[in-house]
């Protein structure tokens, strides 16, 4: 069922009143008519220090609604030609600043590659907010580092898909614990299921993301701990 636009907005003022990961117990993502009725207000509380591609804009702004403490953070979505749906990466020129000082860039593929990633503009908007959310989840973790870890976790990014399995599950977990489980269980299933896209994709999803079975049961054990709470 969604939620009415009163209790929307009781949330949004709850979550830059608290800063916490409150959209947790959100029942379910926002939709693309609801952001547009309130686009004016969340531009304007959302988009400090922002660079926003216009074609996703609703999206951008659903996601960002579950990251308060990202709200000064500078942002910038670019499109590329990048080998799957989105990455976030800070910018060079920023790397050895304080984290707070750093810039952030969220590439968005905008050419059907080899593998056949899909494009954002073909996921639905459920799991087009899923996918954006765990790109921010990125610059959350990016911003408890300094920059040597940044640099070597990089490099081990690279070269070990141990290491990028371990923490594509971290980014995932944070986004699932800020509330937006059910969008990245929508754009992996898109992914598993209906996208036009390779086996060989399908095979590096499933060996480095969590599936839609994995983030189905972190969803189900977070609100099973909410309500025994």
């Amino acid at each position: 069922m969604r939620m009415s636009s009163f209790r929307y907005l009781i949330v949004l003022v709850l979550l830059f009143v608290f800063s916490g990961g409150l959209f947790a117990q959100v029942d379910s993502i926002p939709s693309a008519e609801w952001i547009s009725r309130h686009k004016d207000s969340l531009r304007s509380e959302l988009l400090n220090n922002k660079e926003v591609h216009g074609d996703f804009e609703h999206s951008i702004l659903a996601a960002l609604m579950y990251y308060p403490t990202l709200n000064d953070t500078r942002i910038a979505f670019k499109e590329r030609k990048i080998a799957t749906t989105m990455a976030a990466r800070p910018k060079v020129s920023s790397i050895f600043k304080k984290a707070e000082d750093r810039k952030y860039i969220i590439l968005i593929n905008t050419r059907q590659n080899r593998l056949k990633a899909p494009l954002l503009s073909n996921v639905p908007f459920e799991a087009r907010v899923g996918v954006i959310g765990h790109e921010l989840a990125h610059i959350v973790d990016y911003k408890r580092k300094s920059f040597i870890r940044i640099i070597g976790n990089g490099i081990a990014y690279v070269v070990s898909n141990s290491f990028k399995r371990n923490l594509e599950h971290k980014i995932d977990r944070i986004a699932i614990n800020k509330g937006l489980g059910e969008g990245l269980y929508q754009f992996r299933l898109f992914v598993e299921e209906e996208a036009n896209t390779t086996d060989k994709y399908k095979r590096f999803k499933d060996n480095i993301y969590l599936s839609s079975a994995d983030i189905s049961n972190l969803v189900k054990s977070i609100n099973n701990l909410a309500i025994d709470n």
